[in-house]
């Protein structure tokens, strides 16, 4: 076991004290700890409050991996919680081949992110605290999952905070690039080495199925859709006529491969533009349509460009419901933690009430449970999604 120094909280109001796995640098005293390396986190008073990744670097300091004092941090402790979490996985996600298998924090190990395609398992490392573990992790991952590769997605800006290196890498078996998975009916092909974020976003998955019963015999307008999954999945359930939008084009011949794979192309048509200039001269020009979802990346990752954001979401929103025939459909997402649901729900009214429409949220739905969430931290629940009726 690496050896453990200590740190000690200074802020009787810190957020770890009602659940949250963040102490943030501000809320300690200053400590000679080892970035990277485990420590033991007291409170004030010198009682110990748990067992955590230290790294000054980060404006998170300290991310706890557990409360108890009786565990003890070795590799085999990582093993474990790696099995607990494919346990909870083969419980829940069925005969699915596409899921997040490990999601964080919510898993018990900050900064690992594992997510499953078929045979391929794609993760990321945003913790500079895993790095000694991660050949255990790994292992663990082949014995019990046994895929044909793992690849690394480590191009990622939150790895500069935690004095990782930017590099993606093979760290297992072969790399297999695309890879085909499927998802209600519909064959996918995915780039694992790169897709967006590790490819495919899983997390829209059973939401991606309520749309598409929503969107039968009915015309409908994917925004941000990447690869297509909204669109095809929606044809495939009976939706009448797709038409898909996206500035990556890359993306965007993907969309069509997948079109064409699964016999769906005769109703579907995908067009390479910025979403926010398309909607603009869309709506202008009288576009009509009767589903309209909107699934954009995260407009912010700060709380400081917050309000940019807020403009930005009302704007495709109030875009989107101009194209809504009467009676129609807006699914509308939004995929940072930063924005709260409330502040969601608000800029979406802001947006009907502008265009003067009448929207009724129907729906309020989020992430699957391959991306599970913590009661004490609001931050594990960053997706939202409304469905809502515009009249």
């Amino acid at each position: 076991m690496l050896k453990e120094s200590t740190v000690r909280i200074k802020e009787p109001g810190a957020r770890v004290f009602s659940g949250s796995p963040w102490i943030y640098r501000g809320e300690l005293y200053r400590s000679q700890a080892t970035p990277g390396t485990v420590v033991t986190v007291l409170d004030a008073g010198g009682r110990e409050v748990g067992k955590g990744f230290f790294n000054p670097r980060s404006i998170i300091a300290v991310r706890l991996l557990t409360r108890s004092r009786k565990e003890r941090i070795t590799p085999a402790w990582f093993q474990t919680r790696v099995r607990q979490a494919i346990r909870l996985r083969q419980q829940w996600m069925g005969e699915r081949n596409a899921y997040r298998v490990f999601y964080a924090e919510a898993d018990g190990i900050p900064g690992l992110i594992v997510d499953r395609y078929g045979p391929m398992l794609v993760m990321e490392v945003l913790s500079l605290g895993l790095l000694p573990f991660m050949d255990g992790i790994i292992e663990t991952l082949v014995e019990e999952l046994q895929p044909e590769g793992i690849y690394e997605r480590g191009d990622v800006s939150t790895r500069e905070h935690e004095g990782l290196p930017r590099v993606d890498r093979l760290v297992y078996g072969q790399l297999l690039d695309p890879v085909a998975i499927t998802e209600h009916g519909v064959n996918l092909t995915i780039e694992v080495s790169h897709g967006q974020k590790t490819g495919h976003f899983l997390d829209q998955y059973q939401n991606r199925l309520r749309v598409a019963e929503l969107a039968r015999g009915k015309e409908m307008i994917d925004v941000f859709c990447h690869t297509g999954g909204f669109g095809l999945v929606a044809a495939k359930e009976g939706a009448s006529h797709v038409i898909g939008i996206d500035q990556d084009k890359n993306a965007i011949m993907r969309a069509e491969d997948n079109a064409k794979m699964n016999g769906l192309d005769e109703k579907m048509e995908f067009i390479t533009a910025n979403a926010f200039d398309w909607l603009r001269q869309a709506s202008d020009g009288g576009v009509q349509s009767d589903v309209v979802v909107l699934d954009p990346p995260a407009f912010t990752k700060s709380r400081d460009s917050l309000a940019q954001a807020l403009k930005g979401y009302k704007e495709i929103n109030l875009r989107a419901m101009k194209l809504i025939r009467s009676g129609g459909i807006l699914v509308t997402a939004s995929c940072s933690y930063h924005m709260s649901e409330t502040d969601f729900i608000a800029v979406v009214a802001a947006a009907a009430q502008d265009v003067r429409r009448f929207a009724r949220i129907m729906e309020i739905r989020g992430q699957g449970p391959d991306h599970p969430m913590l009661p004490g931290s609001p931050e594990s629940r960053y997706l939202k999604c409304l469905i809502l009726t515009v009249e």
